[in-house]
């Protein structure tokens, strides 16, 4: 009898957002094979233990061809042994530190076996076992058919900004992020061969899709604004257009450890009134070709009057009812 596979379609990757932030220059089998092995982690685990990956459902879940993967499998084995990944934060007092690992302790392939043996090794606790807060999910069936290594780790760096439905990333810390700080040196080619082809992967292959602006500072493009988009081939999509109403989509909870409030800044404690980002809630709202056409200057001016106006207009209002006014305000004068 055929083995039946260890993944359907509800199988999730889960992982701490300090490891979906951290540079690793794998390649997409590699990823593939490591989310197949998170995905059998369960939540109550407490350390790692031998686990299985099986060729064919490599094979199965990504399209690739099977008999080239079974020809594979020790270099694959060899080089996940090898792999590193490489986190950078700062000290209370604003040193930048980092730190380095191995991801696994070992891995094995016997010929004729169908499988891969491997075990995280244990540094890797904190970033994939008893996760509580600050972590990111998503499903593997998505990340697993997306063809390039660079739109796996969009999908991951989006997935876990999904509650809010906004990142702005620097554009260097994104190719550190990518491992492709040395590649792609116009960013006409950066926007071409690594932004484009994963908005169009994500839209094709996945849960979630997004638009994004470039700000720059003169001419030199310096941070991307990603706008992050639900996919759901039930609703219209964007070309189409895929519309939501503010109402709706203002305050959200989140679905990946964090906070979730579109266009919220910062995390307003207990009581607290939070301040919106309108600024986020218009992008959210703007076709890629609107932000392809309208500067960051244009927009962020619009914002500015527009929450000038409705401060003035109607000043006893809450800041709930003034954030959607002002995001009304500011499409209109955008548009205009």
């Amino acid at each position: 009898m055929a083995r039946q596979s260890l993944f359907d379609d509800q199988a999730r990757v889960v992982k701490s957002n300090r490891l979906v932030q951290s540079k690793m220059n794998w390649t997409k089998l590699e990823h593939r094979v490591v989310a197949m092995l998170i995905a059998q982690l369960e939540k109550d685990d407490k350390e790692f233990e031998e686990q299985r990956v099986y060729i064919k459902d490599i094979a199965d879940l990504s399209g690739r061809n099977g008999k080239s993967l079974y020809d594979q499998a020790e270099e694959i084995c060899q080089k996940l042994l090898d792999q590193k990944i490489h986190i950078r934060t700062q000290t209370d007092d604003g040193r930048r530190r980092y730190k380095g690992y191995n991801c696994m302790s070992s891995c094995e392939y016997v010929e004729g076996s169908g499988y891969i043996e491997a075990k995280f090794n244990d540094d890797m606790q904190p970033f994939l076992l008893q996760l509580k807060r600050r972590f990111t999910q998503y499903n593997l069936k998505c990340f697993m058919q997306l063809s390039s290594q660079h739109s796996m780790r969009i999908y991951e760096l989006l997935k876990m900004r999904e509650g809010i439905k906004y990142l702005r990333l620097g554009i260097e810390e994104l190719r550190e992020v990518l491992s492709c700080e040395h590649s792609y040196e116009r960013f006409a080619d950066f926007k071409r061969w690594v932004l484009e082809r994963a908005r169009g992967e994500l839209w094709d292959k996945t849960d979630i899709y997004f638009n994004y602006q470039v700000e720059r500072e003169g001419q030199t493009p310096v941070r991307i604004n990603f706008v992050i988009k639900e996919n759901d081939s039930e609703k219209e999509k964007e070309g189409g257009s895929k519309n939501e109403d503010a109402n709706e989509t203002l305050i959200q909870s989140g679905q990946n450890g964090e906070r979730g409030d579109i266009g919220v800044e910062g995390k307003a404690d207990e009581g607290e009134t939070p301040t919106f980002n309108v600024f986020a809630m218009v992008l959210d709202e703007m076709t890629q070709e609107e932000l392809d056409t309208y500067s960051e200057t244009h927009i962020r001016e619009a914002v500015s009057s527009a929450r000038q106006k409705v401060d003035n207009d109607r000043p006893d209002d809450g800041a709930a009812n003034k954030a959607i006014e002002a995001y009304r305000e500011a499409l209109r004068r955008v548009r205009n």
